[in-house]
C-alpha cells in the first residue's frame, strides 16, 4: 500500500558536461505484516545499458535503477528459529544477536565479527563466568566448568580471536568465513543457553535404570 509518493527529477551542467537523473520516493506499507518502510528508486544518465531494436536495428538506451528500502527487510531465514525467542531468556543477548545479524545482512562483517565476540562475552556472564577474565581465560573457564569440550574450546578461541582482530585491527572476514564463525557461536549459544547445560541431565530420572545382570552359575567341580 502506498501512503505517499514524490518523484524528483534533476539535472546539472558543468563545463559543457550535462547530467540528469531522477529519484522516486515512496512511503509504503506491507499488506501482510503491516510494516511501514521507505522505498527509493534512482537512475542517472551516466549509468546506462544499450540494446538494438529487433526490427529497426535502432540503438535503445536504458538506465538501470538502484532500489533501496529502509529499514532493510530482515532475512528471517538467516536467523535460526530459536534466536527469535532469546529475548525471553536474556534481552541483552537478544539485542546483541539482533544487531549482529543486521550487520551481517548488509555485509558489514567487521561490525558483525565484533558482535560475535560481544555475544560470547554476554553468554559467559549469563553462565556466571568471572567477568574480569580475558576472553582466552573465559574459554578455559567454560572448559573447566564442563560447559564445553576441548574441540569446542578450540573453535570458540578462533571466534573470539576473530572478534578481537575486527575490533582492534579492522580485520574483516569474507562472507564464507563469517558464516563459519557465526555457525560455531550459534551452536554454542543454543546448547548452553537455549537448551541449557542441564537439558539432558534433566532426563536422568525418566530413563529406566539398566537391570542387574544375572549372576553366572558356578562352574561344576572337575
Amino acid at each position: 500500500m502506498i501512503h505517499g509518493q514524490l518523484d524528483q527529477s534533476w539535472s546539472t551542467e558543468d563545463s559543457g558536461h550535462y547530467m540528469e537523473g531522477e529519484a522516486d520516493h515512496k512511503l509504503l506499507q506491507c499488506a501482510g505484516c503491516e510494516t511501514v518502510f521507505y522505498h527509493i528508486s534512482r537512475w542517472h544518465s551516466e549509468d546506462y545499458d544499450f540494446d538494438y531494436h529487433p526490427v529497426t536495428g535502432e540503438t535503445i538506451y536504458t538506465h538501470p535503477r538502484t532500489i533501496e528500502t529502509y529499514p532493510t527487510p530482515e532475512k528471517r531465514n538467516q536467523k535460526p528459529d530459536w534466536a527469535w525467542t532469546t529475548d525471553q531468556i536474556d534481552p541483552q543477548l537478544h539485542r546483541i544477536l539482533h544487531e549482529t545479524y543486521k550487520a551481517s545482512e548488509v555485509d558489514s562483517f567487521i561490525l558483525a565479527s565484533v558482535g560475535l565476540r560481544t555475544a560470547f562475552d554476554r553468554v559467559t556472564e549469563i553462565l556466571k563466568i568471572d567477568a574480569n577474565l580475558t576472553l582466552e581465560k573465559k574459554v578455559t573457564a567454560l572448559l573447566a566448568g564442563g560447559f564445553i569440550g576441548e574441540t569446542e574450546a578450540n573453535t570458540l578461541r578462533i571466534v573470539t580471536d576473530a572478534g578481537s582482530a575486527a575490533a582492534h585491527r579492522g580485520w574483516a572476514p569474507d562472507q564464507k568465513s563469517f558464516k563459519v564463525l557465526l555457525t560455531t557461536l550459534e551452536q554454542f549459544i543454543h546448547r548452553v543457553i537455549v537448551t541449557g547445560k542441564e537439558g539432558a541431565l534433566d532426563l536422568t530420572g525418566e530413563i529406566p535404570a539398566r537391570p542387574p545382570r544375572a549372576k553366572k552359575p558356578p562352574k561344576p567341580a572337575p
